[in-house]
């Protein structure tokens, strides 16, 4: 029995009649005298008796709900013949039409789909008029003497087209959004559907989500020039962000300058959330981490997470990111359709909260979109604005440390700090199990380092000791250069992406050491991002470097003399800009480092050594040009 209490008297009277009336025909009773005594219609209870026997979804009778008013069972659809040259009575005219005319029907449908969808051959969008003229000309087809309806009715169906079409956009309106309505408007409709995500997390750590984000704001970056320091403008940044679901804790973060993040960003904000220290990717030296929760448990500066929530992008599908992580945390990756915020909403909230209460505060900022009025001129607001990429990461560090601080609606209303600190060493730490992580073995890298096989090479006939490169690069030390043994055997690198001047290897479980890289290479610290934009340069020739000189020093210079003199508003090559502004925002901490101040010494002494024993000569007190090519630190023969 259905629930009326919401109904008004005279439906709840009626209600009761035909539930009387039913009763009673279904028990063999006479009907006529009854329907006549209730005043009921014979046609209206014997559509009120198939409604209640009708079936729903299920396969079951309706029963008694049949009987409320307005429920419609079925669409309406039109039986009644249309009248010969008739101007009115027109109502359910088209669907008749189209069940009659199944091919005019397919046909109609499939000009709709070819222009919302935006194939070649139609418009870029579905339009009504559009729409209705094709159905006429389908219809033309069919009827060339326009002797019937609907060339006799005085719109010519212009009405019923336009609701059909409506009705097909919303019908298929998860098909045709992107196209139709545009990407923002697909993005924002796989929110709100009523589904809810199986994933609920029962424990801080239980399930952590990661995601990458355009700043809404033009980046700057400070170059150093003889005439000063200059801003130039480094396009929009890119924030990677990892958040715990079930506090709104967040974990770790990383600002980019590139334009695109790649899997080594995505593993420093996976190593910044398991080491507890949420700016560890952009520490440096002389700033001391910042690790709360490690100051309230010290096995929280190495600890792991359940479940990881990804997207499909293909950052986090490279084989280093979901091996590795999975290997290492043992945590189970779960991966998701891009460009869906309901399936991290936390992270998406957040990205939200930056928007409003920084970044849309900035003079360059973008704003919503081109036609935001808060976007003026961006480019050149930022040149004027001398916000530096350290500044940058300064401000969204605050903004972090503002949103764990931040007491709001959930977590009792408390903040997540507050809570993560109650859970941790309050009377509740006895009731989880943290997924702290046993420590390393020896030959085991952590997230914060890349895994590179290289095979290595040499040659005893020319004396060329022992070596192996990495991008393009030749590195050696001491004892891989004296042990001819290690000949064709292959070593696992251990590279420190934000430092790639010195590199451990390992044979198996046995180290080598830190080995230094020849050649121009082995004056300055660079990140590996940094090497590959220098390599195409030089390949391009747009560095003039000796095989000797601080190729990153040159690479530095080059741009501030490129930008120095430009005084009008020509926009700068952006590539090179902004992996100077990631350099100058890598993480700069000597601890990381694979070596010791001996054994960079050390390693400098091996390959002074082995440059002064090659150009030994009984013939000249200058090295050969062979031998040139065989120590200038690149691999290649000049």
């Amino acid at each position: 029995m259905p629930n009326i209490t919401g109904l008004s008297s005279e439906q709840r009277k009626r209600f009761y009649a035909l539930k009387d009336a039913l009763t009673a025909y279904v028990e063999g009773q006479t009907i006529t005298p009854l329907l006549k005594g209730l005043g009921i219609w014979g046609e209206v209870f014997y559509r009120a008796y198939d409604k209640c026997v009708a079936l729903d979804e299920r396969g079951k009778p309706f029963g008694w709900v049949g009987l409320l008013p307005y429920l419609e069972i079925k669409p309406r659809r039109r039986t009644a013949p249309l009248v010969k040259r008739g101007r009115g009575g027109l109502a359910g005219a088209l669907m008749q039409f189209l069940d009659t005319h199944s091919d005019i029907a397919e046909a109609l449908e499939a000009y709709l789909l070819l222009n919302a969808t935006r194939k070649r051959g139609g418009e870029a969008g579905i339009r009504h008029k559009s729409a209705h003229m094709e159905f006429l000309r389908l219809c033309a087809l069919k009827d060339p003497q326009e002797s019937d309806w609907p060339f006799t009715s005085r719109r010519q169906a212009a009405g019923a087209v336009r609701d059909f079409t409506n009705a097909y956009m919303r019908n298929n309106y998860d098909k045709i959004v992107a196209t139709q309505y545009g990407q923002k408007a697909a993005t924002k409709a796989k929110a709100g559907n009523g589904r809810v995500s199986r994933l609920i997390a029962c424990m801080p750590l239980d399930i952590v989500e990661m995601d990458e984000h355009s700043m809404g704001f033009i980046g700057t970056v400070r170059i150093q020039t003889p005439e000063g320091s200059r801003f130039v403008d480094a396009g929009r940044m890119t924030l990677l962000l990892l958040t715990d679901r079930h506090k709104g804790w967040i974990l770790a973060f990383k600002v980019i300058c590139r334009e695109a993040a790649n899997s080594g960003d995505a593993m420093d904000v996976l190593h910044a959330g398991m080491v507890g220290e949420t700016d560890w990717a952009h520490r440096k030296q002389e700033h001391p981490p910042k690790q709360p929760l490690v100051e309230l448990d010290v096995r929280f500066g190495w600890c792991g997470f359940n479940c990881l929530l990804l997207d499909n992008a293909l950052i986090h599908l490279a084989d280093e990111l979901v091996t590795r992580v999975s290997a290492l945390t043992g945590c189970a990756v779960n991966f998701g359709p891009v460009k869906t915020p309901a399936r991290r909403q936390l992270a998406e909230r957040f990205f939200n909260e930056l928007e409003r209460s920084g970044f849309k505060r900035l003079p360059q900022t973008t704003g919503s979109g081109p036609q935001d009025p808060q976007r003026q001129k961006p480019e050149a607001a930022a040149r004027d604005c001398i916000l530096a990429e350290t500044e940058i990461v300064a401000l969204v560090a605050d903004l972090v440390r503002k949103h764990n601080a931040n007491i709001g609606k959930q977590n009792l209303a408390a903040s997540p700090a507050q809570r993560m600190a109650s859970l941790i060493y309050g009377e509740e730490r006895d009731q989880y199990l943290f997924p702290f992580l046993p420590p390393l073995r020896q030959g085991e890298a952590d997230l914060s380092k890349s895994l590179v096989a290289a095979p290595i090479r040499g040659n005893l006939k020319t004396g060329r000791r022992p070596y192996f490169s990495y991008l393009e690069v030749d590195y050696t030390n001491p004892k891989l250069a004296n042990d001819w043994n290690l000949l064709k055997a292959t070593v696992v690198l251990h590279v420190v992406r934000s430092n790639i001047r010195l590199i451990e290897a390992f044979v198996g479980d046995r180290p080598l050491g830190a080995c230094s890289a020849g050649g121009r290479w082995r004056w300055s610290d660079h990140s590996a991002d940094l090497r590959r934009q220098i390599n195409q340069l030089l390949r391009e020739g747009y560095i003039e470097n000796d095989r000797n000189d601080d190729v990153v020093a040159a690479f530095l210079r080059k741009i501030a003399d490129d930008y120095a003199p430009s005084k009008k508003n020509q926009k700068p090559i952006k590539a090179a800009v902004r992996q100077m502004g990631d350099h100058n925002n890598r993480r700069d901490v000597p601890e990381d480092a694979p070596h010791s101040t001996t054994q960079v010494q050390d390693a400098e002494a091996a390959v002074n050594d082995l440059l002064e024993r090659a150009s030994e000569t009984t013939t000249s007190h200058y090295m050969t040009w062979d031998d040139i090519g065989a120590f200038n630190g690149d691999r290649h023969d000049y």
